[in-house]
């Protein structure tokens, strides 16, 4: 049987989108969406769950209306153009797209219940840093919070041969080890259900992606900051620009130096280096 999804659905005024997003954090929404609506002033506000209680209990808090999100429709996946990383990477999204792109590197990525199909902006920025990236030989890459794999599975398509990405969902987890077989022969990434909060770092990675909502960032800056390498990079995103001071305090406070901040419209990925002075953990 499939697993049941549910919505939670209000309109709220334009502009509102910072504080809601802040809120379906602390009410621990697994996935979130705002969609401007065609002659309509007010935004949509989608609010997803894995239960009608979890639901109802936003619906009593802030009024809006519960759905139950047929979760067969939700991975079905639609025809839609592919999303383009510069000209070294190409995400389709269905085995139909047609590729335009010769030189680029592919990846099929089905629209789906797991988040992070590289359309959003915090997903692109990541995936566009990648993209740029120059050596990838010997290079560890741990992804944190995979949502659809996305990430992981271009950090190996670039040529990263140690990889390891978590998520607290383990559907996100199993749709990212799916979507790993969708495009690779063999399986080589190493996909574990992992709460954030609760890190240990027995390994030290080259390359730390996080891409999580900006109080995930700031609580669980110890045990992020714990599995860079000395010298190694923290990449950072799902951080609105507005939260970017708060989150680059956290992470210099565990002694990581800010590098670079790159902005995409209300977002910002937050770009960090390890003190080579860390201690290295043998993994």
């Amino acid at each position: 049987m499939a697993r049941q999804i549910w919505s939670w659905r209000r309109s709220i005024a334009p502009g509102q989108e910072e504080t809601w997003i802040a809120r379906l954090d602390a009410a621990g929404c697994v996935a979130w969406a705002f969609t401007e609506r065609p002659g309509r002033a007010r935004v949509l506000l989608e609010g997803y769950v894995k239960s009608r209680s979890a639901a109802s209990a936003l619906a009593r808090e802030w009024g809006g209306r519960v759905v139950n999100a047929d979760s067969h429709r939700w991975l079905k996946t639609r025809p839609s153009p592919p999303t383009r990383i510069g000209s070294k990477l190409e995400i389709v999204h269905d085995k139909t797209g047609n590729r335009k792109k010769e030189e680029a590197s592919r990846l099929c990525i089905p629209h789906g219940l797991a988040f992070g199909s590289g359309e959003h902006a915090t997903t692109y920025m990541l995936l566009r840093a990648l993209a740029g990236r120059g050596d990838w030989s010997g290079t560890s890459v741990l992804d944190l919070g995979t949502g659809s794999g996305v990430l992981a599975l271009a950090a190996r398509l670039f040529g990263a041969r140690k990889i390891v990405a978590t998520d607290f969902d383990p559907d996100a987890v199993r749709t990212a080890r799916q979507n790993e077989a969708l495009n690779f022969a063999q399986p080589l990434i190493r996909w574990r259900q992992t709460d954030v909060k609760k890190l240990h770092a027995k390994t030290r990675y080259d390359l730390v992606l996080a891409n999580l909502f900006s109080g995930i960032l700031a609580e669980a800056a110890a045990q992020i900051a714990g599995c860079v390498a000395p010298d190694g990079e923290l990449w950072l995103s799902g951080v609105l620009h507005s939260q970017q001071r708060e989150v680059v305090a956290a992470y210099r406070g565990q002694g990581l130096r800010l590098i670079r901040v790159i902005r995409r419209g209300k977002w910002v990925m937050i770009l960090l280096k390890g003190s080579a002075s860390s201690r290295s953990y043998a993994g």
